[in-house]
């Protein structure tokens, strides 16, 4: 298992220098000059059939500089990109032989923002920083599964933790407010949690294998209520309820993100003033409507209106089919 170690890292390496490429490629190159690490300059095609040590030296049109450390024809050392236009650092990138081994990005005061620290091409650690260069969260994955994190506030004490694949994981914004938190177990989160600004909730989403799974919820700015939906594995199956202005006014069912049973309309929350029946996502069945104190009823079958005589006459029919059938099936048996 260890000798795929190394193979796989000088894949990457080939592959994150070959998409670097392209991007210069992309960008249009003003200048690339090949320095020895002595200093001195030399030219593209000594430096290609040598695999001298030193630097090449980047340019390109929007403003950007690359400087990339190489040796042995390998990405080794730092590798730098700037802001456009700027000596500032916007990214450094430590290789060896190829091989990518930690990443940093930088803001435009040159405090980091994140680090990637690349432990094996299965984990990763990743750390974050609030805009002042105190720590906001440090994490480990594997592939996709969170094994650890915790997570601070600014004054650097660790609010949140997961240990293990357990624990509670915040997600901040460019802003430093929290948008989003998650509960982790396994690995994997099985509730998120998103906010509006100033901290109200917004979403709450339960999950399953990275599915919804369960009722969602969602919340307007004020708090109110704005809808509850039932979840099977990311299709809307079993009681929706929707909201206005906080108040109820539409409920219906579905089944494998079909509309099933009776929807019903709401006045004031309380008040019915509409209920029609649906069965797999089509309107079947009376549709009514309460006005004054009065109703009035409309027919279904399969989507289609008609008439009630009619109606009762399909399902009379409905009725034959099914005993003719049943008892079609029994002389077989």
């Amino acid at each position: 298992m260890k000798r795929c170690i190394p193979i796989f890292l000088s894949l990457l390496g080939i592959l994150t220098f070959g998409c670097h490429s392209n991007r210069e490629n992309n960008e249009e190159i003003i200048s690339k000059r090949y320095i020895h690490k002595y200093g001195y300059d030399v030219s593209k095609e000594e430096w290609e059939s040598t695999g001298y040590p030193g630097q090449v030296i980047t340019s390109l049109r929007n403003g950007i500089t690359i400087t990339s450390s190489y040796e042995d024809n390998f990405l080794h050392g730092p590798t730098t990109q700037t802001y456009p236009y700027s000596q500032t650092t916007e990214s450094l990138s430590i290789y060896e032989r190829g091989n990518l081994v930690k990443k940093t990005t930088y803001n435009l005061r040159g405090i980091p923002q994140k680090e990637e620290a690349f432990l094996s091409p299965s984990h990763i650690r990743t750390t974050r920083w609030y805009a002042n260069g105190t720590p906001l969260s440090v994490e480990e994955h594997h592939n996709t599964e969170l094994l650890e994190g915790e997570y601070f506030n600014k004054q650097n004490v660790a609010e949140y933790r997961v240990n293990k694949g357990s624990g509670t994981r915040i997600i901040r914004d460019q802003h430093e407010q929290i948008v989003a938190k998650e509960v982790i177990e396994y690995g994997y989160p099985t509730l998120r949690e998103t906010f509006h600004p100033h901290g109200i909730p917004h979403i709450v989403t339960p999950l399953s294998g990275g599915k919804i799974h369960g009722v969602k919820k969602v919340y307007a700015p004020t708090g109110e209520p704005i809808s509850k939906e039932t979840y099977k594995l990311n299709v809307l199956d079993g009681p929706a309820t929707y909201y206005q202005n906080g108040c109820r006014y539409l409920e219906l069912n579905f089944k494998n993100g079909l509309k099933k049973g009776i929807e019903r309309h709401y006045i004031d929350g309380e008040t019915i003033v509409e209920e029609t029946e649906w069965i797999d996502g089509v309107k079947h069945g009376p549709s009514i409507v309460y006005f004054d104190g009065m109703s009035k009823t409309r027919y279904f079958y399969n989507n289609a209106l008609v008439s009630k005589e009619h109606y009762r006459e399909l399902l009379q029919l409905e009725e034959n089919i099914a005993i003719m059938n049943d008892r079609a099936k029994r002389i077989y048996e």
